[in-house]
């Protein structure tokens, strides 16, 4: 009697080991879309389900195809030029804000050891939260008063006081009156910040830059990626390297040719 009772039991745990790896090899071919529409539409059944998936699967799988692709095909590019030539004008003018930046090292100065820039910020201007992935800012006020933002945090400095910012925290700098105030920001290593300042100086003076985006959307994805900056709200796994690809498209294009007037 035992040995019937066995062969029973053995056959329905295999059944049901079946029916579990039949789902979980249906639950995984869901995520890959040109599959998992063939399985799911062989299913009885379901049809709000089917159509829900085939819409919104269908608008993912572009989207992912499309990242992918972007990333991809960047990987075979040359590096992104974040490098400005010899230059005589150490200060460059915001004609629409009246307002300067001042090269006091470049990169080609110390090697690319550090930056040093003195930067004039508009009465309440600065930049919204960002972060750089390889570099340290180093901010210092020569004149009024400048907010400080770092990991959630605010901080007001006055004349003489200092802050820094290490690679990949969250921050951002405002002037935090209606005047204009002096900082002093220092990169360490040598990054985009002197490139990234002249370019967007010289778009801005021409008219191709406003309201934080550029006419060409090639441009800003050059501006991006020559400071390395990402943004709040998106995934650093997912706006890094789309950003990083971007860029090395859109000097691929030819679409840094129209900028070498400002940097070169």
């Amino acid at each position: 009697m035992k040995n019937l009772i066995i062969p029973a039991v053995n056959g329905i745990q295999k059944t049901q080991i079946s029916l579990n790896t039949k789902k979980w090899w249906f639950s995984l071919s869901l995520l890959f879309y040109p599959l998992g529409i063939i399985k799911i539409w062989r299913v009885n059944g379901w049809l709000a389900a089917k159509l829900l998936y085939s819409i919104f699967g269908f608008v993912f799988f572009l989207v992912f195809s499309g990242y992918l692709g972007i990333v991809l095909f960047a990987s075979f590019l040359s590096p992104l030029d974040r490098t400005v030539g010899i230059r005589s004008d150490k200060t460059v003018y915001n004609t629409e804000g009246n307002y300067s930046a001042t090269f006091l090292k470049s990169g080609n100065e110390t090697n690319g050891a550090y930056e040093l820039v003195q930067v004039e910020l508009e009465p309440n201007g600065g930049n919204d939260w960002h972060y750089h992935k390889t570099f340290r800012e180093e901010f210092t006020v020569l004149e009024g008063q400048v907010k400080i933002g770092k990991n959630g945090q605010e901080i007001l400095l006055n004349k003489g006081e200092s802050a820094a910012a290490d690679h990949e925290d969250m921050h951002f700098f405002k002037n935090a009156r209606d005047q204009k105030s002096l900082l002093m920001v220092k990169t360490l290593p040598a990054s985009g910040l002197e490139k990234t300042i002249r370019v967007a100086y010289g778009l801005i003076n021409d008219g191709q830059l406003k309201n934080d985006m550029t006419k060409n959307p090639w441009h800003m994805a050059l501006l991006l990626g020559y400071s390395e900056t990402y943004l709040e709200g998106l995934p650093r796994w997912f706006q890094e390297p789309l950003i990083n690809a971007l860029a090395k498209i859109a000097q691929w294009r030819g679409e840094d040719r129209e900028l070498y007037k400002y940097f070169r």
